[in-house]
């Protein structure tokens, strides 16, 4: 099998449960699936078994479902990530260079998006400008493996004015923090911020 097809069905597959085009509790079938995307049904279902392992499918009754997650999964999911991101911006604030400080300020100056997608895409955006600047290829590796889901977008399509300028003016404090070399007070404003998300996801969501 031709693994450039296998690996483009499995971010097209992927991206498309994580933006919500397939939504949670759709029924995913292998033949359907592979009509849609103009492949055969073997690099379907390899990337079918990828997206279980991954969490975002499950099995039920023989068929594949778009996994719908709970608050405390969810809840877990943002503990994890506070975890993880808030040592990569420590670890930026000791390894990070000139030239990717001037880049985190310009990301975070930069207009907001209007659209549910850019929001999203925005956010990940600047934060993975701190997760280069921490320098562990490892830790940005399960970063960026537990930090996408379809709850993201979710949320996003809620924010009001006022959540986009919270979250404008943490993001500008975490760039003080962290040019300034900050690392204790980069590490809790990580935390806080994605605390922050949290409590909207589950006050928005559930």
């Amino acid at each position: 099998m031709n693994e450039k097809i296998a690996d483009d069905v499995y971010r097209r597959l992927r991206q498309d449960i994580i933006r919500g085009v397939l939504r949670p509790n759709e029924a995913l079938v292998e033949t359907e699936l592979a009509a849609r995307l103009n492949v055969s049904r073997t690099p379907v279902r390899e990337t079918l078994h990828r997206l279980a392992a991954d969490g975002l499918i499950v099995s039920h009754r023989r068929r594949w479902h778009v996994y719908e997650h709970s608050s405390e999964e969810i809840r877990q999911i943002y503990e994890v990530r506070a975890a993880l991101e808030g040592y990569a911006a420590r670890l930026a604030c000791t390894r990070g260079t000139d030239e990717e400080f001037r880049a985190l300020a310009h990301a975070q100056q930069e207009p907001e998006e209007t659209t549910t997608q850019g929001h999203v895409e925005h956010n990940e955006r600047f934060h993975d400008l701190i997760v280069v600047a921490a320098g562990n290829d490892r830790l940005a590796a399960q970063i960026r493996g537990n930090r996408l889901y379809f709850f993201n977008y979710r949320l996003a399509a809620l924010y009001s004015p006022d959540d986009v300028a919270e979250y404008a003016r943490q993001h500008a404090e975490l760039v003080k923090a962290v040019t300034a070399r900050d690392a204790d007070r980069a590490e809790r404003l990580t935390h806080e911020h994605i605390d922050h998300a949290l409590n909207l996801i589950l006050t928005k969501l559930h």
